[in-house]
């Protein structure tokens, strides 16, 4: 007997059986009756055994093609339920989603308020978000969507623009007072800095010119929340998207500490794999993120 039976020719014998004669099968798998009856032939010498006897006006199952045909008659229908069930969780807005977003307080006040809004409007979606900032590789991990921030290396993802931070370095009065402004991105050298793990600061003038420094930090830490301490305390400059420190600017706890010169903005990105057969809860979540995001200025 030949193991690899072909579901097809399965399928066929089951559709002979049920409709009476080769002709019917023939009609409703939209085949020739020539064509049903090689397939029919192929299955039987496939398994060593007869399964119909056949006459011109009649057919019959033999013992072994009674039984062959309630078991593959059973099974197709547990495979056809298998199949509508995958295709109803596949458009159902059930089920886990799992997310990486850029943490601090962006994934703070920003992922976590639209991931909210989404939760309220599809109760029965599952969405697990995690904020581990180590790179994530959305081939070999669980992770369906991933926000980043900064330019993309991996052209096989698919990536979407949410949003620009614009950045600056910033120190409380009481440094800028002892220290002075830096006047120059050269004049870093010269100045105690706090640093996360980015240390190649890099400048832009108004006439165009770029300038890249590697920094020293007097200390470095990934968190934003320590940076902007560390900042408030008076320990040096920092650099960070001014979204996070909006208050500390408007109560002047925080001022700008560089003159004539910009830090080059940061884009935030969405990210995921191309999946032909994407389920819809992921594709209703990548475009309601996508939405939510492009409502609201450059930050």
């Amino acid at each position: 007997m030949n193991n690899n039976l072909s579901l097809s020719d399965i399928k066929t014998f089951v559709a002979i059986v049920s409709l009476g004669n080769l002709t019917r099968a023939a009609e409703t798998l939209g085949s020739s009756r020539a064509h049903v009856s090689r397939q029919l032939s192929q299955l039987e010498k496939d398994l060593g055994t007869q399964l119909l006897t056949r006459t011109t006006r009649t057919q019959k199952l033999t013992e072994a093609g009674e039984m062959f045909y309630q078991t593959c008659r059973s099974s197709l229908q547990a495979i056809d339920k298998a199949a509508s069930d995958a295709l109803e969780m596949n458009n159902a807005m059930t089920g886990k989603i799992y997310i990486n977003s850029l943490g601090g307080v962006f994934g703070e006040e920003y992922t976590a308020k639209a991931l909210a809004e989404f939760s309220l409007l599809y109760p029965e979606v599952q969405i697990n978000l995690s904020f581990e900032s180590r790179h994530i590789n959305l081939i070999d991990e669980q992770y369906d969507l991933v926000i980043r921030a900064g330019e993309l290396t991996d052209s096989s993802l698919i990536s979407r623009p949410l949003m620009t931070m614009n950045m600056g370095l910033f120190a409380s009065p009481e440094y800028l007072n002892k220290h002075g402004m830096v006047e120059h991105p050269d004049d870093l050298n010269k100045h105690r800095c706090v640093a996360g793990p980015i240390v190649k600061w890099q400048f832009q003038n108004s006439e165009g010119e770029q300038k890249d420094i590697y920094i020293n930090p007097v200390m470095n830490c990934n968190n934003s929340r320590v940076l902007r301490q560390c900042a408030l305390d008076g320990i040096g400059i920092i650099r960070l998207p001014s979204l996070y420190i909006e208050k500390d600017l408007k109560d002047k706890t925080l001022l700008p500490a560089v003159s004539g010169w910009n830090i080059n903005s940061i884009p935030v990105h969405l990210i995921y794999n191309q999946q032909r057969y994407q389920p819809e809860r992921i594709k209703v979540l990548n475009n309601f993120i996508y939405e939510w995001f492009n409502k609201k200025p450059a930050l």
